[in-house]
């Protein structure tokens, strides 16, 4: 059966009180309404645990938590599968859009975006370890202005592809 994989990312929230609880999600052969994009097995245990490890380093830098945002979830999760999809792997999708394009094509107005991608880490705590450690990662995730995020998570060739998007919304 085919379902949007949003679901995905939505589906590991509830455990941090970030959005209802999604049931009936069969991650390893739930496929995208358009291009068959696969989850990974655990993808409900992986976003949250990136969610998490976000707001975990937020605390840490003083800065407030970010709340999941379901069309942040969205624009994430469409960047994910069409990353795992094409083999490629950059800020720019398929159809030459940005994260900014992506973020608006679902109707979110945003004050300010960003994107962090990772591809092949099967463990969301070496993403987020990666992105501090990386200066341009690190700045997203401790974008001051940011008050929500989305997380999307697609299984590619060469493992996981994540994409994390903060906002503010406007």
């Amino acid at each position: 059966m085919k379902r949007h994989m949003m679901a995905a990312a939505l589906a590991a929230l509830p455990a941090l009180g970030l959005a209802p609880a999604i049931t009936g999600l069969a991650a390893g052969s739930a496929t995208a309404a358009t291009g068959g994009c696969a989850l990974p097995s655990d993808a409900n245990d992986k976003a949250t645990r990136v969610a998490s490890g976000l707001n975990a380093f937020r605390a840490n830098q003083g800065l407030g938590r970010v709340t999941h945002d379901r069309e942040l979830s969205r624009a994430a999760q469409v960047q994910a599968c069409d990353l795992a999809r094409t083999g490629q792997f950059g800020h720019r999708g398929s159809d030459g859009s940005n994260h900014r394009v992506r973020v608006e094509r679902t109707g979110y107005c945003a004050g300010v975006s960003a994107e962090n991608l990772a591809w092949g880490y099967p463990d969301p705590a070496q993403i987020i370890t990666g992105w501090q450690g990386s200066p341009g990662h690190r700045q997203v995730m401790a974008l001051d202005r940011a008050e929500e995020f989305g997380v999307g998570i697609a299984q590619g060739a060469k493992g996981p592809v994540w994409v994390l998007v903060m906002a503010q919304p406007c």
